[in-house]
Protein backbone atom coordinates (compact mmCIF):
# COMPACT_ATOMS: atom_id res chain seq x y z
CA UNK A 1 0.00 0.00 0.00
CA UNK A 2 1.00 3.30 -0.39
CA UNK A 3 0.09 6.78 0.44
CA UNK A 4 -1.65 9.03 -1.77
CA UNK A 5 -0.75 12.15 -3.08
CA UNK A 6 -1.64 15.67 -2.29
CA UNK A 7 -3.16 16.00 -5.72
CA UNK A 8 -4.69 12.85 -5.44
CA UNK A 9 -6.27 13.72 -2.50
CA UNK A 10 -7.80 16.81 -3.64
CA UNK A 11 -9.17 14.83 -6.28
CA UNK A 12 -10.95 12.22 -4.23
CA UNK A 13 -12.28 15.03 -2.13
CA UNK A 14 -13.76 17.00 -5.27
CA UNK A 15 -15.61 13.82 -6.12
CA UNK A 16 -16.92 14.19 -2.50
CA UNK A 17 -18.18 17.30 -2.89
CA UNK A 18 -20.01 16.66 -5.92
CA UNK A 19 -21.67 14.07 -4.22
CA UNK A 20 -23.45 16.67 -1.88
CA UNK A 21 -23.43 14.44 1.50
CA UNK A 22 -24.33 16.40 3.83
CA UNK A 23 -24.00 13.59 6.58
CA UNK A 24 -20.86 13.68 8.25
CA UNK A 25 -20.50 10.33 9.13
CA UNK A 26 -21.40 8.72 5.50
CA UNK A 27 -19.52 11.12 4.03
CA UNK A 28 -16.21 10.32 5.73
CA UNK A 29 -17.06 6.83 5.56
CA UNK A 30 -17.32 6.68 1.92
CA UNK A 31 -14.21 8.75 1.54
CA UNK A 32 -12.22 6.57 3.80
CA UNK A 33 -13.67 3.56 1.74
CA UNK A 34 -11.92 5.86 -1.52
CA UNK A 35 -8.30 6.24 0.14
CA UNK A 36 -8.44 2.84 1.04
CA UNK A 37 -9.21 1.75 -2.13
CA UNK A 38 -6.92 3.50 -4.07
CA UNK A 39 -3.88 3.03 -1.56
CA UNK A 40 -3.89 -0.53 -2.89
CA UNK A 41 -2.89 0.83 -6.52
CA UNK A 42 0.18 2.76 -8.55
CA UNK A 43 -0.23 6.23 -9.72
CA UNK A 44 -0.84 4.74 -12.89
CA UNK A 45 -4.07 3.43 -11.79
CA UNK A 46 -5.24 5.94 -9.58
CA UNK A 47 -7.62 7.71 -12.60
CA UNK A 48 -9.22 4.10 -13.48
CA UNK A 49 -9.98 3.19 -10.06
CA UNK A 50 -11.54 6.60 -9.21
CA UNK A 51 -13.30 5.86 -11.84
CA UNK A 52 -14.42 2.59 -11.41
CA UNK A 53 -15.70 3.93 -7.67
CA UNK A 54 -16.94 7.01 -9.32
CA UNK A 55 -19.29 4.84 -10.91
CA UNK A 56 -20.40 2.29 -8.21
CA UNK A 57 -20.76 5.35 -5.94
CA UNK A 58 -22.97 7.47 -8.23
CA UNK A 59 -24.76 10.49 -6.98
CA UNK A 60 -28.18 9.04 -6.53
CA UNK A 61 -26.42 5.81 -5.13
CA UNK A 62 -25.28 7.74 -2.36
CA UNK A 63 -28.24 9.82 -1.99
CA UNK A 64 -30.06 6.66 -1.28
CA UNK A 65 -27.15 5.70 1.34
CA UNK A 66 -27.76 8.87 3.30
CA UNK A 67 -31.61 8.63 3.12
CA UNK A 68 -31.49 5.34 5.05
CA UNK A 69 -28.50 6.27 7.28
CA UNK A 70 -30.29 9.32 8.54
CA UNK A 71 -33.32 7.18 9.12
CA UNK A 72 -31.36 4.45 10.74
CA UNK A 73 -29.35 6.79 13.00
CA UNK A 74 -32.48 8.59 14.44
CA UNK A 75 -34.17 5.34 15.07
CA UNK A 76 -30.60 4.32 16.63
CA UNK A 77 -30.70 7.51 19.02
CA UNK A 78 -34.25 6.33 20.48
CA UNK A 79 -33.32 2.88 20.49
CA UNK A 80 -30.36 3.50 23.05
CA UNK A 81 -31.88 6.39 24.97
CA UNK A 82 -34.84 3.56 25.89
CA UNK A 83 -32.32 0.99 27.18
CA UNK A 84 -30.70 3.69 29.48
CA UNK A 85 -33.76 4.67 31.14
CA UNK A 86 -35.14 0.56 31.18
CA UNK A 87 -31.95 0.43 32.95
CA UNK A 88 -32.61 2.43 35.54
CA UNK A 89 -35.30 0.08 36.69
CA UNK A 90 -33.69 -2.92 36.47
CA UNK A 91 -32.49 -4.38 39.59
CA UNK A 92 -29.08 -3.25 39.73
CA UNK A 93 -29.93 0.80 39.28
CA UNK A 94 -33.22 0.66 41.22
CA UNK A 95 -32.10 2.24 44.42
CA UNK A 96 -30.77 4.57 41.96
CA UNK A 97 -33.81 5.60 40.94
CA UNK A 98 -35.87 5.61 43.82
CA UNK A 99 -33.47 7.99 44.99
CA UNK A 100 -33.91 10.93 41.94
CA UNK A 101 -37.29 10.28 43.07
CA UNK A 102 -37.23 10.42 46.73
CA UNK A 103 -34.85 13.53 46.73
CA UNK A 104 -37.51 15.58 44.01
CA UNK A 105 -40.63 14.55 46.41
CA UNK A 106 -38.98 15.75 49.36
CA UNK A 107 -37.55 19.18 47.81
CA UNK A 108 -41.61 19.60 46.39
CA UNK A 109 -42.86 18.62 50.16
CA UNK A 110 -41.13 21.47 51.78
CA UNK A 111 -41.85 23.88 48.74
CA UNK A 112 -44.25 26.85 50.24
CA UNK A 113 -44.92 28.58 47.29
CA UNK A 114 -45.63 28.55 43.60
CA UNK A 115 -42.30 30.66 42.72
CA UNK A 116 -40.21 27.71 44.30
CA UNK A 117 -41.97 24.91 42.77
CA UNK A 118 -42.13 26.48 39.85
CA UNK A 119 -38.38 26.75 40.20
CA UNK A 120 -37.70 22.90 40.79
CA UNK A 121 -39.45 22.30 37.21
CA UNK A 122 -37.18 24.61 35.74
CA UNK A 123 -34.34 22.82 36.95
CA UNK A 124 -33.74 20.10 34.85
CA UNK A 125 -35.22 22.49 31.73
CA UNK A 126 -32.13 24.99 32.65
CA UNK A 127 -29.73 21.70 33.07
CA UNK A 128 -30.95 20.55 29.39
CA UNK A 129 -30.30 24.10 27.65
CA UNK A 130 -26.63 24.13 29.47
CA UNK A 131 -26.39 20.93 28.34
CA UNK A 132 -27.57 22.02 24.31
CA UNK A 133 -24.86 24.53 24.29
CA UNK A 134 -22.29 22.09 25.12
CA UNK A 135 -23.58 19.70 22.64
CA UNK A 136 -23.58 22.10 19.70
CA UNK A 137 -20.03 23.34 20.97
CA UNK A 138 -18.90 19.57 20.55
CA UNK A 139 -20.59 18.82 17.61
CA UNK A 140 -19.05 21.89 15.68
CA UNK A 141 -15.60 21.34 17.46
CA UNK A 142 -16.19 17.70 15.39
CA UNK A 143 -17.67 18.70 12.44
CA UNK A 144 -15.40 21.96 11.50
CA UNK A 145 -12.08 19.87 10.43
CA UNK A 146 -15.07 17.75 7.95
CA UNK A 147 -16.45 21.25 6.85
CA UNK A 148 -12.75 22.55 5.65
CA UNK A 149 -11.65 19.41 4.09
CA UNK A 150 -14.87 19.97 2.25
CA UNK A 151 -15.68 23.37 1.38
CA UNK A 152 -19.40 23.82 -0.63
CA UNK A 153 -21.05 21.26 1.03
CA UNK A 154 -23.80 21.93 4.00
CA UNK A 155 -22.38 19.30 6.56
CA UNK A 156 -24.03 18.13 9.70
CA UNK A 157 -23.57 15.06 11.60
CA UNK A 158 -26.63 12.68 11.22
CA UNK A 159 -26.55 11.57 14.81
CA UNK A 160 -26.57 15.58 15.85
CA UNK A 161 -29.75 16.28 14.51
CA UNK A 162 -32.31 13.48 16.26
CA UNK A 163 -30.20 13.85 19.29
CA UNK A 164 -30.66 17.77 19.22
CA UNK A 165 -34.32 17.30 18.83
CA UNK A 166 -34.76 15.55 21.89
CA UNK A 167 -32.52 17.77 24.07
CA UNK A 168 -35.15 20.88 22.94
CA UNK A 169 -38.52 18.39 22.82
CA UNK A 170 -38.97 19.04 26.84
CA UNK A 171 -38.23 22.73 26.24
CA UNK A 172 -40.81 23.12 23.36
CA UNK A 173 -43.41 20.81 26.19
CA UNK A 174 -42.41 23.04 28.87
CA UNK A 175 -43.80 26.28 27.46
CA UNK A 176 -47.00 24.25 26.44
CA UNK A 177 -47.51 23.38 30.53
CA UNK A 178 -47.11 27.44 31.20
CA UNK A 179 -49.32 28.33 28.34
CA UNK A 180 -52.24 26.23 30.03
CA UNK A 181 -52.49 28.23 32.89
CA UNK A 182 -53.29 31.09 30.49
CA UNK A 183 -55.82 29.20 28.51
CA UNK A 184 -57.38 27.33 31.25
CA UNK A 185 -57.65 28.02 35.04
CA UNK A 186 -56.27 25.44 37.24
CA UNK A 187 -56.82 26.95 40.33
CA UNK A 188 -59.51 24.69 41.47
CA UNK A 189 -56.59 22.32 42.05
CA UNK A 190 -55.42 21.44 45.27
CA UNK A 191 -52.24 22.88 46.24
CA UNK A 192 -50.60 19.66 47.30
CA UNK A 193 -52.26 17.74 44.06
CA UNK A 194 -50.52 20.94 42.13
CA UNK A 195 -46.94 20.26 44.13
CA UNK A 196 -47.46 16.30 43.45
CA UNK A 197 -47.88 16.83 39.64
CA UNK A 198 -45.53 18.66 39.24
CA UNK A 199 -42.61 16.83 41.46
CA UNK A 200 -43.73 13.90 38.87
CA UNK A 201 -43.18 15.89 36.32
CA UNK A 202 -39.37 17.03 37.70
CA UNK A 203 -38.65 13.31 38.37
CA UNK A 204 -39.83 12.60 34.74
CA UNK A 205 -37.74 15.15 33.31
CA UNK A 206 -34.32 14.68 35.33
CA UNK A 207 -34.56 10.76 34.14
CA UNK A 208 -34.85 11.83 31.05
CA UNK A 209 -32.28 14.45 31.41
CA UNK A 210 -30.01 11.78 32.44
CA UNK A 211 -30.36 9.18 30.03
CA UNK A 212 -29.67 11.69 27.10
CA UNK A 213 -26.21 12.36 28.51
CA UNK A 214 -25.91 8.77 28.55
CA UNK A 215 -26.73 8.22 25.62
CA UNK A 216 -24.34 11.10 24.59
CA UNK A 217 -21.95 9.55 25.91
CA UNK A 218 -22.41 5.96 24.45
CA UNK A 219 -22.87 7.54 21.10
CA UNK A 220 -19.85 9.77 20.82
CA UNK A 221 -17.77 6.88 20.75
CA UNK A 222 -18.93 6.13 16.99
CA UNK A 223 -20.93 9.23 16.26
CA UNK A 224 -19.58 12.71 15.66
CA UNK A 225 -21.63 14.44 18.84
Amino acid sequence: MRQLTEQELRQVQQAMIKKDITSAELLMEIYDHYISHLERFSEDEFKDQLFELEQKFSYSYCHALQYKFNKSAKKEIGKVQWQVIRSYFCTSRWIFALGIFGVIFYCASQASTKQEIGLLFLSPLILLSVMMLIFNWRVYRKTSPIKKAFKGIKIQSSTATPFGERIYLPVLLAQLVFSVPKIFPINFLDKQILFGLTALSTSILTIYMLSLLEAWKIKSKTALI
